[in-house]
């Protein structure tokens, strides 16, 4: 297709550039970079946008860098790599800020980024893999590209911690070796993998999601297994649902899983409290960022010694359990019964005073609301992607907490329910933002709110629970 010389304007969400010409189709650029004026490879267009990818410029940004990877443009896993570490953050920035002011929250104030430890690479701790098959017929292992589900072998990948790199080298070559073909439209075997290491450990689960049985897969398991020492445990998950999913859960929200060779869980240490992950549980990608966040969680409400705790979204009690190690107890609310037994398994694991109730946020609250009333509780949530569901900022105000701490991996559902305490009477501190997924247009924020007239009063104790048996 043609190229055309264009400057963007803005960032848009997913770490795409915006160019926007009164009478023509809005054009998002891969690889651009507002302000820059750049000659740009239109790739398509739909009804309403035209896409394209940076080819070159004459003036290159002052925050322009070669990315450092030769799948970048293929896997696109990592959008805002062109920028080096500040431009990172500037971009990251950029679009907290437009997420806030499409909310009418233009004057709250949004920090500097807070860098990833560690720096831009390695740092992943779980990736996902897909199975594909090249034109000429041969098994593929890696990601999926960009735009698309064609599989890019991505040996290299930068971001992966050192171990997962060499794990996924070795589950390519012994598929490729052992012929188990890829899955796709209800022939075939594999469709995807889940690789976990342990940030804390070394050690490494693997999960084989397949549309099918095979005795190849224990085959299979075993040789992963004896080629990186660090493999603890080789599990399967069968999937022959459609669609894209990875996972599929029960009623419960359990994945189920089956033993191919070695043990479940593997053990993972943050702000001192051991924790126990499985095959299909959810635990932090960045762990080193997730234990800085979970920091300033607590710093940020001041708990103490005393304090009433709630975490109305705790999965497997990332945060929960460390703020109970300070006040003495914490609550913490999930809906996925698998994550609720993992918190409660840490919580007696860690001798750590937390109790974890199972359900959706709405419909528990009449159940813990009693206890909490008049302890001012300190709150916090930290939702999926579509934010918080309607009415629980108001159950949650009903409560009388004395802070509310907003954790979101997505700036623009943040920034609608903030609106909304907002409108009440409630006042914000200052965006902080996280370095969560480097390279990436995704950020990590957190906002300490606080009721109207500042301090609410404790009317009687936190309620308590001796240890979890």
């Amino acid at each position: 297709m043609a190229s055309v010389v264009v400057t963007p304007k803005r960032w848009m969400p997913k770490g795409d550039a915006l160019v926007e010409v009164r009478g023509k189709l809005p054009l998002v650029v891969f690889g651009g970079i507002p302000g820059e004026t750049a000659k740009v490879r239109i790739s398509g267009q739909g009804s309403h946008q035209a896409r394209g990818d940076w080819q070159s410029a004459e003036r290159p940004h002052a925050r322009r860098v070669a990315p450092p990877c030769d799948r970048y443009s293929l896997c696109g896993g990592c959008p805002l790599m062109h920028l080096d570490a500040e431009g990172q953050g500037d971009a990251r920035r950029d679009i907290v800020l437009q997420a806030l002011a499409q909310h009418g929250l233009e004057g709250t104030e949004v920090l500097p980024l807070t860098p990833s430890p560690g720096g831009l690479a390695d740092f992943r701790h779980v990736i996902k893999v897909g199975f594909g098959v090249s034109d000429i017929g041969r098994i593929k292992v890696g990601a999926w590209g960009r735009g698309s589900r064609d599989v890019v072998p991505i040996p290299e990948c930068q971001v992966a911690a050192p171990i997962l790199r060499r794990t996924m080298v070795s589950l390519a070559h012994h598929t490729i070796d052992l012929g188990i073909p890829p899955y796709e439209g209800g022939r075939g075997v594999l469709r995807s993998a889940v690789l976990r290491a342990s940030h804390t450990t070394g050690e490494v689960l693997v999960t084989l999601i397949a549309g099918r049985r095979d005795r190849a897969l224990s085959e299979l398991a075993e040789q992963v297994a004896r080629g990186v020492p660090e493999i603890v445990g080789v599990w399967l998950h069968l999937n022959d649902g459609q669609g894209n999913a990875i996972f599929q859960r029960d009623d419960q929200g359990v994945v189920g899983v089956v033993p191919l060779t070695g043990k479940e869980t593997i053990e993972e240490r943050l702000c001192d409290v051991t924790y126990r992950v499985g095959p299909g549980d959810f635990f932090q990608t960045h762990p080193a960022m997730a234990e800085v966040l979970y920091q300033r969680v607590m710093d940020g409400l001041e708990l103490r010694e005393g304090d009433s705790f709630v975490d109305l979204y705790s999965g497997v009690g990332g945060m929960a359990l460390p703020a109970a190690r300070r006040t003495g107890f914490a609550l913490g609310v999930e809906e996925v019964e698998g994550a609720v037994r993992r918190a409660k398994e840490a919580a007696r694991l860690n001798r750590v005073p937390a109790e974890f109730v199972w359900g959706p946020v709405l419909e528990v609250m009449p159940e813990i609301a009693p206890r909490l009333a008049g302890t001012a509780p300190k709150v916090v949530v930290d939702p999926a992607r579509r934010g918080l569901e309607p009415g629980v900022l108001e159950a949650v105000m009903k409560l009388e907490p004395s802070a509310l701490a907003y954790v979101s991996c997505n700036p623009t559902a943040m920034a609608r329910d903030l609106a909304v305490l907002v409108k009440e009477g409630w006042s914000l501190s200052p965006v902080e933002m996280f370095d969560m997924f480097p390279n990436t247009a995704h950020v990590e924020c957190l906002v300490i709110a606080r009721p109207p007239g500042g301090s609410v009063e404790v009317a009687r104790r936190a309620p308590k629970r001796q240890l979890v048996r």
